[in-house]
């Protein structure tokens, strides 16, 4: 999967530098024309070579193939899952079915390149850019775990699969009465979803409505179906009017509690005003926003002794008035200076 792909690469840096994102001179690149494949070979400490595909679709999917030049069998990998871009910086962001995020630089419209897992430049003499290639590809993946929600219903079966969303008809073939039975007799109401694992194809088969080929999932093997839900897949979240919790200060990550209130930040669009917590005090101010610019004002803190672990209030005190520029990459907040430097980060949990 996707992850083996990354340890390689890691491990495959003749040099490396984590540069500074610098948010307040970015310009947006777009992706036009999607679908888009991108390709090439990425850099690999065990073997010769990567081979990459990227493909992009318009909904906010992608699926990906990776080769394994030079590896024995079995020696490819598939990937599902959704991208967004960043709000600032041209950075492409995408989580896969094992819920790693991904970053690419978007440099123009038939380029992107891999960054480090920190959503940097990799500076190294290796390559680590894809292009778009003349044509998209066209889904056609094998996929173990595949895990999504399943109904039968109106005598059809369809999957909704978790890391990318895709609602998927399901192919009579292979172990589908094995699963349609499995609901059948699990279910509690016509038409509910259950949280169904399959060995699965993706790739487009005939619709029941005409002659049109549409991505459908046809189940070789049938593992398991029970009650549950998909986990939230990957989404672009807005600044405003979200609860960001403090996961890193400084370069130093942020212990959270398991209880009681934890640190973070809410800029409120009414009267932009400003709330949030140190991990025990309470913190009051207000914001200016302009673009990527934002400037922080604290006016306010409660005064209690604290003691608990993950406090972190004098400093995120201090750090915040050093703030000037924003970034989301998906559902994590960054915050810089005026040098473009990463002072704080945030998620939405």
């Amino acid at each position: 999967m996707f992850e083996k792909l990354w340890a390689c690469v890691l491990m495959a840096f003749v040099f490396w530098h984590s540069g500074p994102v610098n948010a307040t001179a970015a310009v947006p690149v777009p992706l036009p024309q999607l679908p888009a494949t991108f390709s090439g070979t990425l850099p690999c400490a065990s073997c010769e070579g990567i081979q990459t595909n990227i493909t992009l679709q318009a909904d906010g999917t992608f699926f990906s193939r990776q080769f394994y030049v030079g590896q024995p069998l079995p020696n490819q990998a598939s990937d599902l899952g959704r991208w967004v871009m960043s709000h600032y910086g041209n950075i492409l962001v995408t989580q896969g079915q094992n819920s790693e995020l991904r970053y690419f630089r978007v440099k123009s419209a038939d380029e992107i390149e891999m960054l480090d897992l920190e959503a940097r430049t990799i500076f190294s003499t290796l390559n680590y850019s894809l292009n778009r290639t003349a044509t998209a590809d066209v889904p056609d993946l094998k996929l173990f775990p595949l895990t999504g929600l399943y109904r039968y219903f109106a005598d059809a079966g369809r999957f909704i699969e978790c890391a990318s969303g895709l609602n998927l008809p399901v192919v009579a073939m292979g172990d589908n009465a094995k699963l349609e039975n499995a609901y059948l007799q699990l279910r509690e109401e016509p038409g509910q979803a259950l949280l169904a694992t399959v060995y699965g194809h993706i790739k487009p088969a005939q619709s029941m409505e005409g002659d049109k080929l549409t991505p459908s999932l046809h189940p070789l093997r049938f593992e398991n179906i029970a009650s549950g839900n998909c986990p939230k897949h990957l989404r672009s979240v807005k600044l405003e009017n979200q609860f960001w919790t403090l996961v890193q200060l400084q370069g130093k990550p942020v212990v959270l509690p398991e209880t009681g209130r934890a640190p973070g930040l809410m800029l409120h669009v009414d009267n932009n005003r400003l709330s949030g917590s140190g991990g025990c005090n309470q913190l009051l101010g207000t914001y200016a926003l302009d673009g990527s610019f934002v400037q922080l004002s604290l006016f306010a803190a409660t005064r209690m002794a604290c003691l608990s672990e993950g406090n972190v209030d004098t400093e995120l005190i201090d750090t915040l008035t050093q703030v000037r520029s924003w970034n989301i990459l998906g559902q994590r907040m960054e915050l810089y200076d005026q040098l473009g430097r990463l002072l704080a980060r945030f998620e939405v949990r």
